[in-house]
């Protein structure tokens, strides 16, 4: 794999974490600004369909994640090799968050056909998608790719 692969990948997820996780975040705000009253929030098709819950904390989460993919994208850009260490921490942010989510997605499945707890009755998979969790399936894929291209320089 070329550096110009590398970057575009870093800087096509960095683009989408950034921009899934400021509408997760934003449609967290208002959420919460509207269970206080404020505002009108009743969800959004387009976050239905793209399985964006609205949450604060994971959107920061998800903005951070973006961020490392874009210093990774723009230190490669300017010609710093290193600059592929950030795009390899932001896949592995992306598989430690994705994993989190997968644990928390198996609990729900577990309460849900084991424990026939009434609160998830008609609880299906999907429920348990979100953007943390196919934005991390894109980057496993990328690091089975790329696992034996990490090299380290010699001085």
């Amino acid at each position: 794999m070329s550096t110009t692969d590398k970057m575009l990948f870093a800087l096509i997820m960095g683009c989408s974490y950034i921009l899934i996780g400021m509408v997760q975040l934003i449609t967290g705000v208002l959420k919460a600004l509207s269970e206080a009253n404020i505002s009108g929030y009743t969800g959004y098709a387009v976050t239905d369909m793209l399985f964006i819950p609205p949450d604060i904390i994971a959107g920061m989460i998800l903005i951070l994640i973006g961020c490392v993919f874009m210093y990774g994208a723009s230190e490669i850009h300017s010609g710093v090799h290193e600059g592929i260490a950030y795009v390899y921490v932001g896949i592995l942010l992306s598989l430690i968050f994705a994993g989190i989510y997968m644990l928390a997605a198996t609990g729900d499945l577990l309460e849900a056909r084991l424990l026939k707890n009434e609160d998830y009755a008609g609880w299906s998979v999907l429920d348990a998608l979100r953007p943390e969790i196919y934005l991390g399936v894109l980057s496993l894929l990328t690091y089975l790719k790329w696992k034996d291209s990490f090299e380290v320089a010699e001085n």
